[in-house]
């Protein structure tokens, strides 16, 4: 059986909804479409809330709950939609470091991009070799044109890995993790897209990205 987890804010908030130990809604409107009064959202793993919480809520402070849902009626890879959630009891919530978001991004950007600079620059990154920022926007400038001529979402993902992996070696920690945020939205969703029928992992790769 799966379980789900929802973040709130700190005063256990969605917006304008309320949750708390033992609460249960209802979506309101009808049918399955994500991020409409119709579903709930849900995770189906704690560290996919916390991972991409700043492309969803966006919440400064948050607590993660243990929910119980009925009729999961939707599922994007990277969050589930259901009609009933009630919130159960709040668990700690994982800690993932700007670095770790960034190496979350390059890792779902190698599973469908085998540009050679990139895996290379990639490579270098990983391992600690090369975390300069100089060596991150070359292979940002490499991903870029190649976007360009083939328009294509896999380029696209090693672009925005490259650029804030860039920024996370030049800029302050707010700004590098407010980049980081958007790398993880753009090679998640590259990722998602370019290789749907390679079913990637994202908790193992957020896992990998913890190592």
């Amino acid at each position: 059986m799966t379980k789900y987890y929802k973040l709130t804010d700190e005063k256990d908030c969605t917006r304008d909804t309320q949750w708390g130990a033992g609460v249960t809604h209802k979506a309101t409107g009808t049918g399955k479409e994500m991020c409409s009064a119709a579903v709930i959202h849900v995770y189906d793993h704690p560290l996919k809330a916390v991972m991409f919480n700043q492309i969803h809520a966006n919440f400064t402070s948050y607590h993660l709950w243990e929910v119980q849902v009925k009729q999961v009626v939707a599922n994007d890879k990277l969050k589930a939609g259901v009609k009933q959630c009630t919130t159960v009891r709040q668990i700690k919530a994982p800690i993932i470091t700007t670095n770790q978001r960034v190496k979350f991004a390059i890792l779902c950007a190698l599973k469908v991009y085998k540009g050679e600079s990139f895996v290379s620059w990639a490579n270098n990154w990983l391992s600690g070799k090369d975390r300069t920022e100089s060596a991150a926007r070359s292979a940002e400038s490499a991903a870029w044109s190649a976007a360009e001529s083939t328009a294509r979402s896999a380029e696209s993902a090693a672009w925005s890995a490259a650029e804030s992996a860039a920024w996370a070696a030049a800029e302050s920690a707010a700004e590098s993790a407010a980049w980081s945020a958007r790398s993880v939205w753009a090679a998640a969703r590259s990722a998602e897209s370019a290789a749907e029928s390679a079913a990637i992992d994202f908790v193992a790769l957020i896992k990998q990205a913890m190592e």
